[in-house]
């Protein structure tokens, strides 16, 4: 049992290890890239030019967007890593691509049948969305709602779990909410709840998304120097 254990830890560890890998690697590559397109507009004189490395940074951000949709994908951490790399520049972009995909995951599970999101998954080789999708299917409504609470830290005041939207406002911005697929996970179960409007669940996100960015835009990146 002991030696289950260690290699259990390690089989952890080395899970973790990987996914950091992944986050300064997506990080590097998207900072280099977004280096050279910014770098590309600030030389380029013809209209051409600009529009084609507009086009570019407008795909890139769309990408970005469908990284923070995916279930168990660091979207957010990568957002994250941005803006501490690019500052002030790409917070505005952060923020609205990291809206545009917690929109795309609520939407894709408000309105798409499980079976249907569970062979997209399944198709993209996601296996920990697909385990998702299976543990939510036999919950009901309410109950999917009840394991997204149920993931609070014991600090949070129960007083606040009466209030649904301010549950998800929560969860998207403790530590540790990759357990339940990070941000994309928690959109996508708060669409497969069927408990939220959706007028009300964006005005959610945006204002659960909105603190690191602003702050950013707003005082650079000296704010990160006060969690030192």
């Amino acid at each position: 049992m002991k030696n289950l254990n260690v290699t259990g830890g390690r089989a952890a560890l080395a899970r973790t290890a990987l996914r950091l890998g992944v986050i300064v690697a997506l990080a590097v590559f998207a900072n280099l890239g977004l280096n050279f397109v910014l770098a590309q507009l600030d030389g380029s004189t013809t209209a051409g030019m600009q529009i084609a490395l507009t086009s570019v940074v407008i795909v890139s951000l769309i990408f970005y967007a469908l990284l923070v949709a995916i279930p168990f994908v660091p979207g957010l951490e990568i957002g994250l890593s941005l803006m501490m790399m690019k500052g002030v520049s790409i917070a505005p972009f952060v923020f609205l691509a990291t809206l545009g995909g917690l929109t795309l995951a609520y939407l894709v599970g408000r309105y798409l049948p499980d079976r249907l999101l569970y062979n997209l998954f399944a198709d993209l080789r996601l296996k920990s969305a697909c385990r998702l999708i299976d543990r939510l299917r036999p919950l009901d409504q309410q109950s999917r709602l009840d394991m997204l609470q149920a993931r609070l830290p014991k600090y949070v005041s129960a007083s606040l779990l009466r209030y649904r939207y301010v549950t998800i406002a929560i969860l998207l911005n403790i530590p540790g909410n990759a357990l339940i697929g990070g941000g994309g996970g928690i959109a996508l179960i708060s669409g497969l709840s069927r408990t939220f409007s959706t007028r009300g669940i964006l005005l959610t996100f945006a204002i659960a998304v909105s603190p690191v960015p602003l702050a950013v835009y707003f005082f650079g990146l000296d704010i990160f120097s006060l969690f030192n």
